[in-house]
């Protein structure tokens, strides 16, 4: 297990000991609350992509299909 001090945001590198760490239920990674990305739900995740991936994972991605580049 980590200690505090080793734990650090993953966007602004402010550490677990100044402010209080969530972790990434997507990439298991540790963000601040003032870096927190937050989604549908009021959930919390580290950036918008996690966020994504946890609504639509496995989903087909239709921005292709809107844009006329599939193939």
């Amino acid at each position: 297990m980590s200690t505090a001090s080793e734990r650090v945001c993953k966007s602004c590198g402010e550490s677990a000991e100044n402010k209080n760490l969530d972790r990434c239920s997507v990439c298991v990674s540790w963000f601040c609350p003032d870096c927190a990305h937050r989604a549908y739900g009021g959930r919390k995740f580290c950036s918008p992509e996690c966020a994504r991936t946890y609504y639509f994972h496995g989903d087909d991605d239709d921005d292709d299909k809107d844009l006329g580049t599939e193939e």
